[in-house]
């Protein structure tokens, strides 16, 4: 039993830092919003497995250490096997509409990433079916090194590329299969060994076939380092994302410069994050040199404000900190979260960028732009955020499911609570068509304004644009006459276009960049008046204020306006449609279809199954339920402890092993004091009990959590770090220990009253976490995760009602 936990223990570790290294992968070669094809492809993987056990041969659970020598042998081979395949395969997502084939690639994406958590799976299974007697036990070596993979993968990160992590993965997937063989017999081992040493040489960097990350051509990195004479000067890997610098002569990246500017360039080098996201890095021997940033939208705030103190949000490579030293700023705080990005800035590139990080006017602080405003209790002249996202990715809808704590109405309460009286927030965004990436943070700083108890918005708020960006300034008091009348005049002189300003006239508006109709200024007026639920209702993309509790600003997607879309454009609407919310909405549907089939298929096939005269109703819904009560209640903490924490890696981090590692030990203890309750009470009794208690528990203390983190989250985010990862720790725990009850608890119970469900049983837990994964972002998006949360406590009071029935 010691060697089947200890494989479960390597078995669980590898499937999920499998799960984290290729949501990187995917960020890396294609986008985002392809760990939601990761994630369900996880799922359902482990799901399968379940359902494989239950239709298989019984010689599989008969002989369970030769069968989980076997299928852990195949999941330390598939993972680097896999991975160089799908490399293989030319997918290109953006041509989906008008390539047929591109279904097909996609599809075999899906099926080979399938393969190695299918053997992870029939693992799992094989085992709580052959030992359900130690479910308990069982469960806490599946959650814990459930736990450890992922804590170790992720600080691996910062060390590793991802496609060594790939095989550091099959190597403990290989260890696994190590200690079965030497349960078994010592020619096993030395044939698993030899089998191993292959594996990884084959697949290492100087192998025939090296592990490397084909990345889409669709990426801004595949076209710049394609320039004439161009060099990657470094390449850096954290779970942030991985930085490559490139430098080529013909390099200029200017976004929204006026047409009117007529001044030399200086000469850049490109910091690439996940081979898209842009920062520019620039070279000049004094500010003369860096004139163009006074034809940028953004250049306004520095003729309305003289000398001012500035906060740059996300400096990255440090354009707008070197804008804001070009135009007479006394000082800049530089907030960067990812410190890779710095340590480039301030040593490799220093040179380059003429000593900028080191400048004595200059403050480098590393952290996540939401949590430095949250904590600091400076006060600035100018905040500035812009250009924070991959343009490409973003046009082409591709960040429709991504979470931005930075663009939501409490965000920018918080940001004007950090100027000055007449300080200015400075929000650039680029411009799509059909407008509304511009008009939603618009609406955005107009909501935030009036929860403020600011009865005129309009007064505060100056909007302009060029033929590329839109710059939005905003300022806790009213703009003076002489500030309006500088604002025009900037924006004369340099042909951008007024979108809104005190005492705006439509005749002042689309001069330069003309349209057809002056879009940006009548939405504006819209949002500003009282009948601004109506426009919001009416226009074609979802252009309603982001917030805290459902903080995707990105999410444009409407329903409605699909059919549309597809008849204006034919053939070329999916980059019109923000189609990372269609392809979730894809994930869903074969989500449900396969856990549907799967879960079904062994009620017909299987004898044993069908023989089993009642209970299967109530074991369906009650391991469904935990199913997805328990991922729905993990997506929810994630996102709570991310803003607590102020990090999203360690937000994640967290959450992730507070949930696993303490729901393993609420398993074992309550395996243990069951074993001395069913001495007086009966395992039955015991059992019910037990599920029904720790679901009052579960119910109580996630209220208890939600109350708090709703109501004392602001003194929580005044700690320092370590106190507030031990905050995050201490909140998370408690809920998780009593979590990780109900599953062996039941389990244990069918498998003395019910054997042939058992599998069947995992089976449905893995399914519906499968949908759970997908269907909760949808709820997220839609409704927010506080009431995803409630949702999910509500499914843990169905399971405790239904619990009877299921162990009886």
């Amino acid at each position: 039993m010691i060697l089947t936990s200890i494989a479960i223990f390597l078995i669980s570790a590898a499937a999920l830092a499998l799960e984290v290294v290729l949501v990187r992968v995917l960020s890396i070669g294609h986008w985002h919003h392809f760990s939601y094809l990761v994630i369900s492809t996880a799922l359902l993987g482990f799901g399968s497995g379940g359902t494989f056990v239950a239709v298989g041969p019984k010689a599989l659970v008969r002989n369970y250490a030769k069968s989980l020598w076997g299928f852990s042998l195949a999941l330390g081979v598939s993972v680097p096997f896999v991975f160089w395949i799908c490399q293989k395969v030319p997918l290109d997502e953006l041509q989906l509409i008008w390539d047929r084939r591109q279904i097909l690639y996609l599809f075999a994406y899906y099926m080979l990433f399938f393969i190695p958590f299918f053997c992870a799976g029939v693992c799992v299974t094989i085992a709580f079916t052959a030992c359900a007697e130690k479910a308990h036990s069982l469960y806490f070596y599946n959650m814990a090194g459930s736990g450890a993979g992922v804590a170790a993968i992720v600080a691996m990160m910062y060390l590793c590329r991802p496609e060594q992590l790939l095989l550091l993965v099959s190597s403990v997937a290989f260890a696994s299969a190590m200690i079965l063989a030497f349960g078994t017999s010592r020619r096993l081992a030395a044939g698993t060994l030899a089998c191993a040493a292959i594996c990884l040489l084959v697949f290492s960097r100087a192998g025939p076939l090296a592990l490397e990350i084909d990345i889409s051509e669709n990426k801004s990195l595949t076209f710049y380092r394609a320039l004439p004479e161009a060099e990657n000067l470094a390449v850096r890997h954290s779970p942030l994302g991985r930085l490559d610098c490139i430098k080529a002569p013909t390099i200029r990246h200017f976004p929204g410069l006026s047409m009117t500017y007529r001044g030399g360039l200086p000469e850049q080098i490109l910091i690439i994050t996940d081979a898209d996201g842009i920062s520019a890095v620039n070279n000049f021997k004094d500010f003369e040199d860096l004139g163009c940033y006074d034809y940028m939208t953004s250049a306004l705030a520095y003729h309305l404000k003289k000398e001012p103190d500035v906060c740059v949000i996300g400096a990255g490579g440090g354009s707008d900190v070197a804008q804001a030293l070009a135009l007479n700023a006394a000082s800049v705080t530089a907030v960067e979260m990812n410190s890779q990005t710095v340590d480039l800035v301030h040593e490799q590139l220093n040179e380059f960028a003429s000593g900028l990080y080191r400048r004595d006017d200059v403050e480098i602080i590393t952290a996540e732009g939401r949590s430095f405003l949250q904590r600091t209790k400076r006060l600035f002249d100018i905040i500035n955020i812009s250009l924070l996202d991959s343009f490409s990715a973003s046009a082409a809808g591709l960040y429709a499911l991504n979470e931005s704590h930075l663009y939501t109405i409490e965000a920018i309460k918080l940001a004007l609570s950090r100027l000055r009286p007449t300080g200015l927030l400075s929000i650039t965004r680029m411009l799509k068509t059909p407008p509304r990436d511009s008009l939603k943070a618009f609406a955005t700083i107009t909501e935030a304004l009036r929860s403020a108890g600011v009865a005129d918005a309009a007064e505060h708020i100056i909007m302009i644009r060029s033929w590329a960006t839109a710059t939005i300034f905003v300022s806790p008091r009213s703009f003076s006459e002489g500030q309006i009348a500088a604002a025009r005049r900037f924006a004369r002189q340099r042909c951008f276009d007024l979108v809104h300003l005190p005492g705006i006239d439509r005749k002042d508006t689309n001069q330069f960049h003309v349209l057809d109709e002056p879009i940006y200024y009548e939405s504006v007026q819209k949002i500003l008046s009282a009948d601004r639920d109506v426009f919001f209702r009416r226009y074609s993309y979802n252009i309603r204020p982001a917030t805290d509790d459902r903080p995707y600003f990105f999410d444009f997607f409407k329903w409605k306006a699909l059919p549309y879309m597809i008849r204006a454009v034919p053939g070329r609407w999916l980059p019109f449609s923000e189609w990372g919310y269609l392809v979730m909405a894809a994930t869903l549907l074969q989500a449900v279809c396969a856990s549907g089939l799967f879960i079904l298929l062994p009620l017909v096939v299987t004898k044993p199954i069908k023989a089993v005269a009642s209970g299967k109703s109530a074991t369906f819904a009650y391991f469904f339920l935990l199913g997805l009560s328990y991922m729905f209640l993990e997506m929810g903490f994630i996102q709570k402890m991310t803003l607590l924490i102020g990090h999203p890696v360690f937000g994640v981090a967290v959450t992730l092993l507070s949930f696993l590692v303490f729901s393993g030990c609420g398993s074992l203890v309550s395996g243990r004091l069951l074993k001395l309750a069913k001495r007086t009470n009966g395992g039955y009794q015991s059992s019910v009990r037990a599920v029904q208690i720790t679901a009052l528990a579960v119910v109580t203390i996630g209220i208890g959590e939600i109350v708090i983190m709703r109501f004392w989250f602001g003194p929580l985010v005044g700690l320092s770090l370590p106190a507030r990862l031990l905050v995050g720790l201490l909140i998370t725990a408690p809920l998780a220990f009593f979590m990780g009850i109900p599953f062996p608890t039941a389990l244990k119970q069918v498998h003395r009253h019910r054997r042939p469900l058992v599998p069947w049983a995992c089976g449905i837990n893995g399914f519906a976490s499968v949908t759970a994964a997908v269907l909760g972002m949808f709820l997220a998006i839609s409704l927010g995760f506080t009431v995803l949360s409630l949702i999910a406590l509500t499914g843990y009071v169905l399971a405790a009602i239904i619990v009877r029935r299921v162990v009886a």
